[in-house]
């Protein structure tokens, strides 16, 4: 009768996560005119065999239909699959209260090491936090990495915590790690977009958060809440570096993103080159430029910090699935790790 009740309870709960946001998936292959206008108002996902899988909520199904007549239906609902690995795992995937105890578990455990900061408030109330992992000592480049900019990005958020505990954990003990640590300012975030995050929802008052930044042809670019205070964030900080996950698609990639024109200098194009080719040569990633590797996508995260302080600034699609079986974690941890440490290693 008990694991009955239980089990209710944990449908019941799972059921409503992901009530309130509905986004249907579709297959196109149109023209490049009608693809530059579908990128300008939907998210296109990942590039197809044939064509391109395109993210549409609901309420803007008529609107895209116009514009891409013969795009093919996906899934219906594109977080029905995620729900059934969330009833499966139950509450083993991190809530954001979670989140906040795990990182002041780890500021109490590594307190030489680390230390953690706010940088705002989401709309909904709750903290933006930053870890800061540090051994010390000026003039090291200071480097950012984010997850879980999409709410139901799920695995981000526990990969990086993974590797955050495997860093900190080696110091002292494993020479590689013990060097980066001690070569380098790291501030992780964990979750970027907490209310989305805890309502399991991708976007952020349905607008994609990873759109919403300014890029060089719209400086006015209208943003959201967490995106804001993002911003004000970076541009205080001036990261050397930034490595911002996300999930899923296998890519390792670097602006631009907003146009598929490569940046003016022509050593910082060879730069991130050699980041992503050597970032995605351990697991086989795919390796290029945001807009030539997917499509045109304006407004992310990457454009805003290269542009705005010069970050050297990677966006990475983890995995296969945003909310992989919770018994997946561990493969997808390790095809990471290579990756991480060569992103941390690079800047020196």
């Amino acid at each position: 009768m008990f694991i009955k009740v239980l089990l209710l309870i944990v449908l019941t709960f799972s059921t409503t996560i992901f009530a309130a946001e509905k986004i249907r998936s579709y297959q196109v292959s149109e023209n490049p005119l009608k693809m530059d206008k579908i990128a300008r108002q939907f998210e296109v996902v990942q590039k197809l065999t044939h064509g391109f899988e395109v993210y549409v909520l609901e309420e803007d199904v008529e609107a895209f239909l116009k514009i891409a007549p013969h795009a093919v239906l996906l899934e219906k609902n594109v977080h029905e699959n995620e729900l059934q690995n969330l009833e499966k795992s139950a509450t083993q995937y991190r809530d954001f209260a979670k989140v906040e105890s795990d990182l002041k578990t780890i500021a109490a455990t590594y307190p030489k090491l680390t230390s953690l900061d706010t940088y705002g408030v989401s709309k909904e109330g709750r903290t933006l936090y930053s870890l800061k992992v540090s051994t010390g000592g000026e003039n090291k480049p200071k480097l950012m990495v984010t997850a879980a900019t999409h709410g139901d990005e799920l695995i981000t958020t526990e990969v990086l915590f993974s590797l955050t505990n495997e860093l900190l954990a080696g110091y002292g003990k494993d020479s590689r790690l013990t060097k980066i640590l001690d070569s380098r300012d790291i501030y992780i975030i964990p979750v970027v977009s907490p209310d989305s995050f805890e309502a399991r929802e991708r976007y952020v008052q349905r607008q994609d958060p990873n759109r919403s930044y300014p890029w060089p042809e719209n400086p006015t670019n209208k943003t959201v809440d967490v995106i804001e205070a993002m911003m004000n964030y970076t541009n205080k900080m001036k990261f050397t570096g930034s490595l911002d996950l996300h999930a899923y698609g296998r890519l390792v990639m670097y602006p631009w993103g907003y146009t598929k024109k490569a940046p003016v200098n022509t050593a910082d194009v060879g730069g991130f080159k050699d980041i992503v080719q050597s970032m995605a040569k351990d697991n086989q990633y795919t390796a290029g430029q945001i807009s030539t590797t997917i499509y045109v996508a304006e407004g992310s995260s990457a454009d805003y910090f290269y542009w705005k302080t010069g970050t050297k600034a990677i966006a990475v699609e983890i995995g296969r699935e945003k909310i992989p079986s919770y018994n997946k974690i561990p493969s997808i941890v390790n095809e990471s790790r290579e990756m991480m440490w060569t992103f941390l290693e690079y800047f020196n």
